[in-house]
């Protein structure tokens, strides 16, 4: 069964979606995290607020139209509501590369977000239709992948290719842009999965997340830990450590490697041995890491830290998302995947605000430690919490005495 489930995703239709989403992803990290600051300030000589509102933008886009993005592909197929939505972020692209004016720059970004929203909950779908439980996490680990080999690759290799030329990288952001387009239009399903419609009335969708919300504060969590960690990871690193910015880069890519290696092989035992462990010993090995990470100071203990962090978050993301794969129903899988998203961009969007607060407020450690706890609490919380009751994907509505609990 384990070698089933790994063909099926590193083969056909499935492995090319996750390239689809691999290649979207390239372009958000190629343009968010490098073209688009020097675009602004070194090119059209705008201000540095410009850039934050347009990320803003994005992201505001992005986590708030995963819902509807999700329902809309349940129900009327993943290929008609990507297509539109990948031409609106292709749109989007070229409004910020013929920008005059910061509305315009704004704007595409945010039009680029439109496309963003559309594509993870359909190429979720599309990757664990029909797989057997036991492959779940596997096919989990293979999104993941795409995701961070994309923006990885889109944030470094920009930075080796083209200096401090950006404006001739647009080009190749549209071109692939457009492949990745190409791709949704051939791999993507066209029937949508849930042939009854009232399967995806709100009444419908809301009963299902009542069901779930036992996951709903760890999805939020989660990100949100991970937010507050964003506004100061460079300051610590640069004012308390006194390393480069070479060298902070350096540090994430040896988190980031660690992460994407070890995505297949952890979905792999998940999906044999189970989620909990992975779980609760991924937070776990996260808030060590963390802890650890500002009480020491020699370069290798650093780099070995940042390798932890990223094997535990290696361990988490398989393993959480295999849960969350396993208590969805098939007819509504793309919509509960977009709620699930809209709830870790929320956490995404709050950690951060928290982090810089704590930084000022209480000292450089505090945003370290306070992630650290977090991670702790989440490992307990879901070391004992009975999430297996959850994979029982029942149509049959919940008793008033539930509805009620959480209303």
């Amino acid at each position: 069964m384990e070698k089933t489930g790994v063909r099926s995703i590193f083969s056909g239709a499935k492995a090319t979606a996750l390239a689809a989403l691999g290649l979207c992803e390239f372009v958000r990290g190629a343009l968010l995290f490098f073209i688009l600051p020097i675009y602004v300030r070194g090119v059209l000589g705008m201000t540095s607020a410009t850039v934050g509102y347009a990320m803003a933008a994005h992201y505001t886009l992005d986590t708030g139209l995963r819902s509807p993005s999700g329902w809309l592909t349940d129900r009327f197929g993943q290929r008609r509501v990507v297509l539109v939505a990948l031409i609106v972020g292709w749109c989007g692209l070229f409004f910020v590369w013929r920008a005059h004016r910061a509305w315009m720059v704004v704007l595409g970004s945010a039009l680029l977000g439109v496309g963003m929203s559309a594509i993870w909950p359909a190429v979720i779908a599309r990757v664990t239709r029909a797989l057997p439980p036991a492959s779940e996490a596997t096919a989990m680990g293979g999104v993941m992948m795409a995701w961070l080999t994309g923006v990885g690759a889109g944030t470094v290799s920009m930075g080796w290719l083209l200096g401090e030329h950006v404006r001739r990288g647009f080009s190749l952001l549209l071109a692939v842009w457009a492949a990745a387009t190409g791709i949704a239009a051939v791999v993507l399903n066209q029937r949508p999965v849930a042939e009854a419609h009232h399967r995806l009335h709100p009444r419908e969708v809301w009963r299902e997340l009542v069901r779930i919300r036992l996951l709903l504060p760890g999805t939020f969590v989660q990100t949100f830990a991970m937010g507050v960690l964003m506004p100061v990871l460079v300051l610590y690193t640069h004012f308390e450590l006194g390393y480069s910015g070479r060298l902070y880069s350096e540090l994430l890519v040896a988190g980031g490697a660690a992460t994407v290696l070890f995505q297949i092989p952890v979905g792999r035992l998940v999906d044999r041995f189970g989620f909990r462990p992975f779980l609760s010993g991924g937070f776990v090995v996260c808030a060590v890491m963390l802890a650890a990470l500002v009480n020491v100071r020699p370069l290798w203990a650093v780099v070995l830290c940042a390798a932890g962090l990223g094997v535990g978050y290696a361990s988490v993301l398989p393993a959480w998302n295999a849960v969350l794969a396993n208590t969805v129903s098939e007819e509504r899988r793309a919509v509960m995947w977009g709620i699930f998203m809209t709830v870790e961009g929320l956490g995404m969007a709050v950690g951060p605000l928290v982090g810089g607060r704590l930084w000022d407020g209480v000292g450089p450690s505090a945003p370290f430690w306070t992630a650290s706890v977090i991670l702790f609490g989440m490992a307990v919380f879901y070391g004992f919490a009975p999430l297996e009751r959850l994979f029982h994907r029942s149509e049959q509505p919940l008793a008033a005495e539930d509805l009620r609990e959480v209303l």
